[in-house]
């Protein structure tokens, strides 16, 4: 799925009079100078969080607006009040298994520095929010890997109608793929992983970007439907056996059957383009059937099913694809579960496999002066016509302190482990840890609660 804007929500106050008064904005009563106080609140909590902690790609569920997803400096940054600011940022990193050239695999520390800055643009119908970043790593024990890390992004919304709504966006990140990239200081790519999964390989710089589209149109209150597009970019600094460039399109439709009850359908393309003299893969996916049940105003539980197909090597197959899951969201708390099924193409390798994809996604507002995150996922992934496996997990979370308004403490571990049996591309086989502890400073400084 992708991650996409939600706009502001304005919590508009009414008042007794039959007669609206527009003035009354620009010059209040003095009984209603306690307003804006009380109006800040809800524009600020309901700001998407775009900047999940995690660039290796992993479950990118709908936008929600919750807390839990949103870091410290997402406070500001996503805040519309803000139009513009930047972060200042130092860390100290450590991560096993370190490659260089054949020497043995070493662990090292990390010195890395990171400044950021944003712009906000637009009012109520359209919004435009800009996000560069550049830093440098120090390797304490190969000085030959220091480097730097470079982001930007990029995200547009326009209220085409009351009823129809466009989103587009566009990430980069350049950045060396050792352990603790995983839980890294930018946003993720937005991605699905439905369609591909990103293979763990030897250390180097993997140059990432995503650009998405969507337009969603409600037709009434019981029935709306969505149709998007993206286009994936993956370049490897040393030789492997596919860079990967690949597009997808497709829709969505859901229909309430009732209160808690929702009856979902979709339909999709995934093109990706091998280099060199590899195969394309192409996948095509339908679902039909699908159930969505809200639990309350806080959980859903989801589930469908349909079948894929596969164009790789000339040869046309059939798989059952399946998507369930569960989650919860609420103004401090974000939590999903998730599995699916089907065809999946290894980015990296240039590969069409099966996969058995498993997705967690935890992030809690302990505070206003906390927060708290842990992400993992899962893929055991066979070739087609070949008796192989390939089991890669990542997984990671941490902790998040406000010591200021300005200024904040993160701590950050992950670890990741991928194997292979009989599988067709050897030397597969990683096995490493990461983490971090750093400090940030953003100005504008973060809005009291």
């Amino acid at each position: 799925m992708i991650a996409l804007l939600c706009f502001a929500r304005m919590g508009m106050a009414q008042e007794p009079p039959p007669t609206p008064d527009p003035e009354q904005e620009v010059e209040p009563r003095p009984e209603e100078e306690v307003q804006p106080a009380e109006e800040a609140k809800p524009e600020e909590q309901a700001e998407p969080s775009d900047g999940m902690p995690i660039p290796v790609p992993i479950a990118v569920q709908e936008e929600t607006g919750s807390l839990g997803d949103m870091t410290f400096i997402d406070d500001v940054f996503q805040s519309p009040r803000n139009r513009w600011g930047f972060s200042l940022s130092a860390y100290e990193a450590y991560t096993t298994d370190v490659f260089v050239g054949d020497e043995p695999r070493e662990s090292s520390g990390i010195t890395a520095f990171m400044p950021r800055v944003f712009l906000n643009l637009g009012k109520r119908k359209s919004r435009l929010h800009l996000d560069l970043g550049v830093g440098f790593r120090l390797y304490n024990n190969h000085g030959e890997l220091n480097s730097g890390d470079y982001y930007a992004g990029a995200q547009y919304s326009y209220q085409l109608s009351k009823k129809t709504s466009f989103q587009l966006g566009d990430q980069f990140t350049s950045t060396y793929n050792d352990a603790w990239s995983f839980l890294s200081l930018y946003s993720p790519l937005h991605y699905d992983p439905a369609s591909s999964n990103e293979v763990l390989l030897n250390m180097q710089r993997i140059n990432r970007n995503s650009a998405v589209a969507r337009l969603s149109h409600e037709i009434n209150r019981k029935a709306r439907f969505s149709v998007f597009g993206s286009h994936q970019w993956y370049d490897y600094s040393q030789s492997t056996l596919s860079n990967s460039d690949s597009v997808e399109a497709g829709g969505n439709f859901y229909y309430r059957m009732a209160k808690w009850l929702y009856f979902s359908s979709s339909i999709s393309t995934y093109w990706n383009f091998a280099s060199e003299d590899l195969s394309d893969t192409r996948i095509y996916r339908l679902q039909i059937g699908g159930l969505e049940f809200e639990l309350g105003n806080s959980w859903r539980v989801w589930a469908s099913g349909g079948i894929g197909f596969s164009d790789y090597e000339g040869y046309n197959r059939a798989f059952e694809d399946i998507n369930a899951g569960i989650g919860h969201t609420s103004e401090n708390a974000s939590f999903s579960l998730r599995y699916q099924r089907g065809f999946t193409t290894a980015i990296g390798i240039s590969e069409l496999l099966t996969s058995d994809i498993f997705t967690a996604n935890y992030g809690y507002r302990v505070t206003r002066w906390m927060n708290a995150h842990l992400r993992a996922y899962y893929y055991r992934s066979s070739q087609l016509d070949r008796d192989s496996l390939l089991e890669t997990f990542s997984g990671g979370g941490g902790l998040e302190f406000a010591l200021r308004r300005n200024l904040s403490l993160t701590m950050n571990a992950s670890y990741q482990n991928q194997q292979e049996s009989d599988f067709s591309v050897q030397g597969l086989d990683l096995n490493r840890f990461g983490g971090y502890i750093g400090l940030q400073y953003v100005w504008p400084s973060r809005r009291r609660n």
